[in-house]
């Protein structure tokens, strides 16, 4: 059984969090329905980083969890106890954070290189330029400081 991320965007405006929609990454290349760059993206290595989730490369992790943001939008409310115990090890990060971290810091990889052996590599390197395309996505709802996403996991 695998572990997939649940992700959703949101927005800040004259000081409250709103969902961003289901329509707001057109330029996304997943499927619509997909409620920001990150949802349902089956990555350990981004989970390891966001969460420390399925981290078995030991990566360096951004953020421990932190639960559910105290103003989290009502739909995304909603949408987290949909999943009542079934969701777990919610978080949030700003885009701001996303963009302040030190990606060009290097880590030994502990997962593999292909051959079973710990590699040295950079955080930029491991996530790949995926991620930051996403980013760029993300960064098109607003100053980094007014978008975040809000995510948790399910097995």
């Amino acid at each position: 059984m695998g572990t997939d991320i649940h992700a959703y965007a949101e927005t800040r405006t004259n000081g409250a969090w709103t969902y961003a929609g289901d329509d707001a990454f057109p330029d996304n290349e997943r499927p619509k329905g997909r409620h920001c760059p990150f949802d349902r993206v089956h990555s350990y290595r981004l989970f390891g980083f966001l969460a420390d989730v399925r981290n078995y490369s030991e990566a360096p992790v951004i953020a421990g969890p932190r639960g559910l943001p105290a103003d989290v939008s009502p739909e995304l409310q909603a949408k987290s106890d949909d999943w009542d115990v079934d969701g777990h090890t919610h978080s949030w990060l700003t885009l701001a954070e996303l963009l302040a971290f030190d990606y060009d810091q290097t880590f030994t990889d502990q997962w593999n290189d292909g051959d079973g052996n710990p590699q040295v590599t950079t955080v930029r390197d491991f996530l790949g330029d995926w991620y930051f395309t996403r980013l760029d996505l993300l960064g098109k709802l607003g100053a980094p400081e007014n978008v975040r996403i809000v995510f948790w996991f399910d097995n």
